[in-house]
């Protein structure tokens, strides 16, 4: 996206509108149909894909004293509170370009500046360097295994906070999570969820307006316009792969989202080696999102 763009709201908006195409199936209005939402949806995992899981658990492990290494339906981990970090064992080095909705995950730090130099002593390298956003905002982003970004931020803890996304529309996201899988929005309510907010000067030259936050449980996932014109495409493949939703009636939930549109990309399925259920559906800007009936 170019500077002129950037702090251009009415070229800007023309951009987000027709990206978003406000014909298609996520991006409406506060009137089209409601899905009956899951009463109890909760963050379950981010999946990553990796040429060496036993590495990668190492790094996560190594630098952040809230994780330990674990499995998980047969799938190397580490777990993080009641969150995961899943891995795919491939062959050779997944996607790492931002060309999908899925930016990058990140953990609290109750002392950021501590904290950042701890991880440059233990050797961590940062794609970005700490940065204050605004005067009570510190974050970084690490750099790690597989091409992962990471962040670091100001917060109240150390636990694993968010996921932040890419979205041609990042009001109309919003609203298709609070809608179709019962996110609690943290985002005041607009009367067109496609109208952008004028994006103001920011550090990094990252556009950062307009914003919307929807959390599942304690997780928030944060949504940030896109940061380039081309369209956004599906995150499988990348090593960011997709992240997982546990939801406590799988068949009810899937029943209801088929009823409101949703796209269904594969139905329910053992979740890898274990009791639980799996399906996956199609979300907004092409994110593919897992869902989970955890069955012990």
């Amino acid at each position: 996206m170019t500077k002129r763009l950037r702090h251009c709201p009415g070229v800007l908006l023309a951009a987000w509108l027709s990206l978003c195409g406000l014909s298609g199936a996520w991006c409406h209005s506060a009137q089209a149909t409601q899905t009956a939402a899951p009463a109890a949806t909760v963050f379950h995992h981010v999946h990553l894909n990796s040429t060496d899981p036993a590495a990668a658990c190492d790094f996560y492990t190594r630098t952040f004293d809230v994780t330990k290494r674990t499995s998980l339906a047969g799938w190397d981990a580490v777990q993080s509170e009641d969150v995961y970090v899943l891995f795919n064992k491939v062959n050779k080095a997944p996607v790492a370009a931002l060309t999908s909705p899925l930016w990058h995950f990140g953990w609290g730090s109750t002392n950021v500046e501590s904290e950042y130099q701890k991880h440059l002593a233990n050797g961590v390298t940062f794609q970005t360097p700490l940065t204050r956003l605004n005067s009570n905002l510190l974050f970084a982003y690490l750099k790690a295994p597989d091409g992962a970004l990471v962040e670091i931020n100001t917060a109240a803890s150390q636990a694993f906070t968010h996921t932040h996304l890419f979205s041609a529309a990042p009001l109309c996201a919003a609203e298709w999570y609070v809608k179709h899988l019962g996110a609690v929005s943290r985002t005041p309510p607009r009367e067109d969820c496609a109208v952008p907010f004028a994006p103001p000067s920011e550090p990094l030259g990252i556009i950062r307006a307009p914003v919307a936050t929807v959390r599942f449980g304690n997780i928030s996932l944060i949504i940030y316009p896109q940061q380039k014109p081309e369209k956004l495409v599906s995150p499988r493949g990348h090593v960011l792969d997709h992240f997982a939703l546990r939801v406590p009636n799988l068949a009810a939930t899937l029943a209801g989202l088929r009823q409101a549109g949703v796209k269904v990309l594969k139905d329910v399925h053992p979740f890898g080696k274990s009791k639980s259920l799996a399906a996956f559906i199609e979300g907004p800007d092409a994110n593919e999102i897992e869902l989970i009936e955890v069955r012990n």
